[in-house]
């Protein structure tokens, strides 16, 4: 009777740590099972946001249709050109994404101006801070980049991203359209062999705080047949001209942060909120030649390569980069 009842026990010690490993090894699988199904649910939803929001911004002009004009009241987010009163689909507006880019910087991202904008932005991107757009150009170099609290507009600049498990991207082929980066034209100007070198001059507007903010201003100047010397002076009639010399296209100032971040300028030459002006002289380069040329005042979005600012004479192909994550 006790060998038995001995050799119950061992039975039942071995069913039950079986049993017991079973359950065991079957919770495990249960949880695992769960973080597959959880993670797959995260990252469909993540798919989900970020093709969505890819969609709307290059076919769409968001609402209002000219929020760029006054970016806080934003509601729903478009980049797209617009054209007779519709989308360019495909399209991304240079003026559209340098108000983005503003919204996202850090000194403006928890301004209470911008809170309407910036709940709408978030409830845009699937209600999280966690995303980035970015514009590359047609060999995938990064022009442009902006996401939540940017700082510094640096190429490469962190946005979390690289800290996360599960990323998502989605990239859309676009028409970076430069014309609307033109804020001013001169059209062809200058002087026929014999002439004097008469000063010619151009107006322009800036209509808010926000314009100066947004985008980084540029002079560029374009040299039409013998390629003239020419001068620029901006805002002020006493100042003395910057010298472009005969080295086209040319681009004031060869330097970051444009015309409005220039302090070799001085304080009476920057640009200002209201009407603002340039004047510029062609000088041929010997006697009997032409001097002719053409003057264009462009806008580009803040923290940008100054070179940038030349590539505005026609559409260049590009891609727009969408990434959230979780």
């Amino acid at each position: 009777m006790n060998e038995r009842g001995q050799i119950f026990t061992f039975d039942m010690f071995f069913a039950l740590t079986l049993t017991a490993l079973i359950i065991s090894y079957s919770g495990l699988a249960f949880v695992q099972s769960r973080r597959q199904v959880e993670s797959y649910v995260t990252r469909s939803s993540l798919e989900r946001i970020a093709n969505d929001a890819a969609d709307v911004m290059i076919k769409t002009l968001g609402r209002p249709e000219n929020w760029e004009n006054a970016a806080e009241n934003l509601e729903v987010l478009g980049l797209a050109e617009e054209n007779g009163g519709s989308p360019v689909p495909n399209t991304v507006s240079i003026l559209k994404f340098s108000q983005l880019k503003r919204l996202l910087n850090s000194d403006n991202w928890g301004a209470t101006v911008n809170e309407n904008a910036v709940e709408n932005i978030k409830k845009f991107f699937g209600g999280s801070e966690k995303f980035s757009v970015r514009i590359l150009d047609d060999n995938e170099n990064e022009m442009w980049h902006a996401f939540p609290n940017w700082s510094t507009g640096d190429l490469g600049e962190l946005s979390g991203a690289e800290n996360s498990f599960e990323v998502v991207t989605v990239r859309r082929l676009v028409a970076v359209r430069y014309g609307s980066a033109i804020r001013s034209d001169s059209g062809i100007v200058g002087i026929s062999p014999g002439q004097g070198p008469p000063e010619s001059s151009m107006s322009f507007e800036i209509l808010n705080q926000t314009e100066l903010e947004a985008y980084d201003w540029y002079v560029v100047v374009i040299g039409i047949d013998s390629n003239p010397n020419v001068k620029i002076r901006i805002n002020d009639n006493n100042a003395e001209p910057a010298d472009y010399g005969n080295d086209f296209p040319a681009i004031y100032p060869a330097q970051h942060g444009g015309i409005y971040e220039d302090a070799s300028i001085g304080a009476g030459r920057q640009l200002f909120v209201g009407t603002n002006w340039i004047a510029w002289k062609f000088t041929a380069l010997g006697p009997g030649d032409d001097a002719w040329g053409r003057i264009y005042l462009v806008t580009v979005p803040h923290c940008s390569d100054f070179n940038l600012a030349s590539q505005f004479i026609q559409p260049l192909p590009g891609t727009l980069e969408v990434k959230v994550w979780a």
